[in-house]
């Protein structure tokens, strides 16, 4: 019981000194958090669009693409890119420009969730993020 009682003393001790200073930085660091949970959701949704899009043409397959910091998820039927998700202000051409094509998901492919979250830090890693 004594250790309890210790342990209860430590914790409120603590919490009384850093308390606020966490207070604080909680609010400093909700916003770009926030960005970028809103950044990660829109990717998701543009590669599940693009996926459903590929899904109904012939031979499709998806690539995930950057320009700049935003991914974008160009759609292919064959070796022909198609259209863009989400939508560019530059053409296909220069968008997969210098982009290794052999890394395409094909649509008869299911890829798990697991094997995307490693292959996007991989590519963080490559870019330096």
């Amino acid at each position: 019981m004594a250790r309890k009682g210790k342990v209860l003393t430590t914790v409120v001790v603590l919490g009384v000194k850093y308390g606020p200073q966490i207070w604080v930085a909680g609010k400093a660091l909700r916003e770009p958090a926030k960005e970028a949970a809103q950044k990660i959701m829109a990717s998701e949704q543009a590669r599940r669009a693009a996926y459903a899009h590929a899904h109904t043409i012939w031979e499709g397959s998806i690539l995930k693409v950057y320009r700049g910091e935003q991914a974008h998820w160009v759609v292919f039927t064959g070796d022909t890119a198609v259209t863009v998700h989400p939508m560019a202000d530059v053409p296909l051409g220069d968008l997969i420009l210098g982009v290794d094509l052999t890394r395409r998901i094909r649509t008869d492919e299911r890829v798990s969730a697991k094997a995307r979250v490693k292959d996007h830090a991989a590519t963080a890693l490559r870019r330096g993020h």
